[in-house]
């Protein structure tokens, strides 16, 4: 039987015609990563910082712990001919990193490429990284700073195909399946397309003062409305932090608009399937005792309710949301003995405190974000009712209204509610009251616990009376009836028959305030 020839290696390492070396294919890749790196060239770079913004790999740099960042996608390109290698990352830097030594996956859009615009390739780099951060339950944080979407490249049929790229998983990543995870903007420019979206679907978006979002810009709007309008007029702080609400936080620069994501993050689990982190215990800068003067006697004159807010949570930890917008409630999150919790409260500073239709969809969205990653909700009511009339009619009161009581009563997080000075009408129960699962509801000595307030309630229900008074007697007479009628109903209101029918907890005294909400997240949830 004859042997198989074996086959000879050729003496030289030379390669055979069309083969690379692994010198000519590493100087290749020191090539391309050198163009990604350089993203839209010094001149565009340097004209980007001229205007006092930062490209997307120092946003990325400022978000993650140092040294953290690992990016996917650093040699994509855009996959136009005309364009190819000019779209650096296809204007998209996308990774994974820390924050705290937590992971968190990241978006960047880079204005200094074809002015951030979207194409197919940037699309589907983003598409792959939301899918991860929803498979992985890892926070996603997206930096936004885009010009829409690039044209030609998405003005096909397809241009939403590559937004969604796993089961489960639909455009721009809103998952159907699995843990809800953290969504996080930050808009660092004029972002419009995608980055709209995103601030739509995110639980926090920050931006930095001369910044915008809208679905689009001035000249998309201009050329398909024949509407003039400006940036700021579009997307800027009066209508998006003031009108909309669609920003959370407006910040004085990128840097602070970043350090606040940070911050936000460092209230919530990764995904909702983890708890909660919790942090060293620290005392109020505010002492119970300052309650009793912090809060005036009288009913209807205004405070600050953010003073008593630093009297119940840890030192330094209330990080306040939508601070701008609907300003009658101040909503936000803190931590009591180091446990991150929701804060809902009446602000009596503003429209007496009032539950307009903003107030809420403000306080609405709080419900959805404890209710979504596990957090208790702390409420201090100071409510003197929901706003009515034709306007709150427009904006479909009774609604929202009923979007808020079932949030409230289907929420499966520990709640507390204190009642300051008064809890009047359907604002009550809107706010966590009793009758809504909450946990424990406390209410201070002087406080009232009604459908309206005494002075109206006089006026709605000894309507008849007071008149034929005034009629008969003088306007003077009128007075003094209605003046003794109310101290009446001011008797009735007060926490006692509400504490001996056990609609209420208990009644507290005001320096006791911090206690009772240690108390309640104890019966809420076993922690003390």
């Amino acid at each position: 039987m004859s042997e198989t020839p074996v086959p000879t290696t050729p003496s030289s390492d030379a390669p055979a015609p069309g083969e690379v070396t692994k010198a000519q294919g590493l100087a290749e890749l020191e090539r391309r990563r050198a163009l990604a790196l350089a993203m839209g060239g010094p001149e565009r770079v340097a004209a980007h910082h001229a205007r006092g913004r930062l490209t997307a790999r120092e946003r990325v740099a400022l978000l993650l712990d140092e040294g953290s960042f690992v990016e996917l996608g650093m040699l994509a390109h855009s996959d136009r001919p005309e364009v190819g290698e000019r779209a650096a990352a296809d204007a998209s830097v996308t990774g994974v990193g820390t924050v705290d030594g937590r992971k968190v996956c990241v978006i960047a859009n880079d204005a200094t490429v074809l002015a951030g615009t979207t194409g197919k390739v940037g699309s589907r780099k983003q598409g792959q990284i939301m899918s991860l951060a929803g498979r992985k339950g890892y926070p996603l944080v997206m930096l936004g700073d885009a010009n829409g979407g690039r044209l030609p490249d998405l003005l096909g049929s397809d241009f939403g195909a590559s937004a969604g790229t796993d089961e489960g998983e639909h455009f721009l990543g809103v998952r159907v399946t699995g843990d809800r995870i953290p969504r996080v903007t930050a808009i660092l420019g004029n972002a419009y397309g995608d980055p709209a979206f995103w601030a739509g679907s995110s639980d926090y978006v920050a931006m930095a003062e001369g910044c915008s979002v809208a679905l689009s810009g001035p000249s998309l709007v201009g050329s398909s409305t024949g509407a003039a309008t400006t940036h700021d007029d579009l997307g800027g702080p009066a209508m998006t932090v003031r009108t909309t609400g669609v920003v959370s936080r407006l910040e004085a620069t990128e840097a602070d608009a970043i350090a606040s994501v940070r911050r936000f993050l460092s209230y919530l689990p990764s995904n909702a399937s983890r708890p909660a982190p919790v942090a060293a215990p620290v005392a109020p800068t505010t002492p119970g005792e300052a309650l009793l003067e912090v809060v005036p006697d009288r009913g209807r004159r205004g405070y600050d309710v953010r003073k008593v807010i630093d009297a119940v949570v840890d030192g330094g930890s209330f990080f306040e949301l939508h601070p701008e917008f609907a300003r009658s409630v101040v909503v936000g999150l803190a931590r009591v003995e180091g446990q991150p919790v929701g804060v809902l409260a009446n602000q009596p500073k503003f429209r007496g405190g009032v539950l307009d239709v903003p107030a809420v969809v403000k306080a609405t969205r709080l419900l959805d974000l404890c209710n979504g990653f596990g957090l208790p909700l702390v409420t201090l009511q100071d409510m003197p009712g929901v706003m009515v009339g034709e306007d709150a009619e427009r904006q479909s009161v009774a609604r929202r209204l009923m979007e808020l009581f079932t949030a409230v009563a289907r929420s499966p997080v520990p709640k507390v509610t204190v009642i300051l000075r008064k809890a009047f009408g359907f604002g009550y129960i809107a706010l966590a009251g009793p009758s809504m699962g909450t946990d424990y509801v406390v209410a201070w000595p002087n406080a009232e616990i009604g459908f309206m307030a005494a002075d109206n309630a006089v006026q709605v229900v000894h309507a008849r009376r007071l008149r034929e008074v005034r009629e008969r007697d003088g306007e003077d007479a009128a007075r003094a009836l209605a003046a003794e009628l109310e101290a009446d109903v001011h008797s009735a209101f007060a926490p006692w028959q509400a504490a001996t029918q056990s609609f209420i907890h208990d009644v507290i005294r005001p320096q006791d305030t911090r206690q009772a909400v240690v108390d309640g997240l104890f019966i809420g949830s076993g922690y003390r």
